[in-house]
């Protein structure tokens, strides 16, 4: 399951990427603010978001905040996340290949929409490699 975060920032984006999953009847669970409010934290919203990746091995985050950045940061604090700030499409590739990132955030206000679109189905399409990558992966 897709687990969906945002703060103010990222939340016209996320209400355009729920109406997308719906479209393509992908599953997701939404846990950002309800109404925009422009003093919110991005920490209220990506500190509950993260355990619920956590709560499945096969759940996946997209957070969208300002940069991505202070979305990243929330995330990579809990044991077993492997976040990626991708607001390109080759970063996000080599996050799941390389590192099999669980979670992949950006920035509402580095991208548009369309290219945020072809940065998750990147994310979604790349296949972890394994072998080498895993045995680093385990070492932490």
């Amino acid at each position: 399951m897709i687990i969906l975060a945002c703060d103010h920032a990222g939340f016209e984006y996320c209400a355009r990427l729920m109406k997308y999953f719906d479209t393509n009847k992908m599953k997701y669970k939404y846990m950002g603010p309800e109404k925009l409010n422009v003093d919110d934290d991005y920490p209220d919203f990506m500190i509950p978001a993260t355990k619920e990746v956590l709560a499945n091995k096969n759940n996946v985050g997209i957070f969208v905040c300002g940069s991505g950045i202070g979305a990243n940061i929330v995330a990579n604090r809990e044991k077993g996340i492997r976040a990626v700030c991708a607001n390109n499409i080759d970063a996000a590739y080599w996050a799941r290949h390389d590192d099999n990132a669980n979670v992949l955030t950006m920035g509402a206000r580095f991208i548009t929409y369309r290219r945020m679109l072809t940065i998750i189905e990147t994310f979604f399409n790349t296949k972890f490699e394994g072998g080498r990558h895993l045995r680093r992966i385990k070492k932490y």
